[in-house]
This record gives structure tokens, C-alpha cells and sequence, in this order.
């Protein structure tokens, strides 16, 4: 028996153009960026583990990591200072969230289309209407803002400072604790005595 097709089993012109768009966005992100760093530019590659990767290397620095091992695309690995690591970190935020946020309007442009040949005219890179547009930008604006806001507290070591602090307290806490721990001790042993 030979495979029918209904006509129910085909995509949509919208379905094929989210399709689309997931896929571009999808391919733009992996693709990577360049970054300018203390050693020059460098070319990074942002599959899911690199994205990974860099997530967790920029979390060592903010705990007090001065340094991070790492390889460029094609490159052999080696040690990145904490503020190279501050600014690809950054720089990858900014584009992942740039293609991402594009990549949700675009596809909420599709959507709300009603027209098929404004809808099969729409290409990953054109620009939004204008009401989209606007939407990007304050949603870009907020992100470089708190983006902004966590690198400068990595940079100027406000986390490791942090960090450093709550071990103290943590320290008093557990000396406290044996303390407390020893009078209950002495006193029980006091009155079975």
C-alpha cells in the first residue's frame, strides 16, 4: 500500500513559515559570534554546550575564578582571564537574546497575518512593523540593563566579595552553634552527674 496524502497532512504557509524562523534563528545562534578580546578577536561557536560551556565558566569567575581554560572555534584551549571571560559572556548574552527576541516577534508577525502573500514575503532579517519593533527594543533595553548590571558586579567583584562574606557569617554561625552545642553537653552532664 502506497502513503496518501490528505491534504490535512500539510504544513500551513504560517506553520512553514515558524518553521522557517525557528530554524534560521536556530542556525544564526550556532553559527556564533566574533568577540574582541584582550588577545584580539576571537571566533566563538554557540551550539548548546557552548553556551553551556561559557555559562559555566562565566559562574566560576563570579564565585572568585581569576581565570578559566577555554578554546576558541578551532582553537587549542587555553587560559582566559576573568575579564575575557566577563566579556564573552556578555557578548554572547547579547546576541542570543537579540536573535531569540527577533525570532519570537517574527514569528508573532506571522501569526497575526491574514494575508498569504504577506505572509510567504516574510524572511528571517526583514524588519518587524513598527509596533514590533518598538516591542524589541524595550525588551533588548531591559536585558543590556540588568546585563549590565550583573557584569559590573562580576568586574568590580561584588559576587566574590558576596561570597567571601557569607562564608564568614557561615563560620560565626558554626562556631555559635559548637558553643551552644558544648553548654547543652556540660549542663546535661552537670545534672546527671
Amino acid at each position: 500500500m502506497g502513503l496518501v496524502w490528505r491534504k490535512d497532512d500539510l504544513l500551513t504557509l504560517s506553520e512553514k513559515q515558524l518553521s522557517m524562523a525557528n530554524e534560521t534563528c536556530q542556525q544564526k545562534i550556532y553559527a556564533g559570534i566574533d568577540v574582541e578580546l584582550s588577545g584580539g578577536t576571537e571566533h566563538f561557536s554557540l551550539e548548546t554546550h557552548d553556551q553551556a560551556n561559557i555559562e559555566s565558566m562565566f559562574t566560576a569567575v563570579t564565585l572568585g575564578a581569576k581565570e578559566q581554560q577555554y578554546h576558541c572555534d578551532g582553537g587549542e584551549v587555553k587560559t582566559y582571564s576573568a575579564a575575557d571571560v566577563v566579556v564573552l559572556y556578555a557578548a554572547y548574552k547579547n546576541y542570543v537574546t537579540k536573535h531569540t527576541t527577533y525570532c519570537n516577534l517574527l514569528k508573532k508577525w506571522i501569526k497575526r497575518e491574514t494575508d498569504n502573500a504577506v505572509i510567504g514575503a516574510i524572511q528571517y532579517g526583514d524588519n518587524l512593523p513598527e509596533d514590533l519593533t518598538a516591542q524589541m527594543q524595550t525588551i533588548l533595553d531591559a536585558a543590556t540593563a540588568q546585563l549590565t548590571s550583573i557584569t559590573a558586579a562580576v568586574s568590580d567583584g561584588a559576587f566574590a566579595d558576596k561570597i567571601s562574606s557569607l562564608e564568614n557569617q557561615m563560620t560565626e554561625t558554626q562556631m555559635a552553634l559548637c558553643d551552644v552545642y558544648e553548654q547543652v553537653i556540660a549542663a546535661t552532664s552537670a545534672t546527671e552527674g
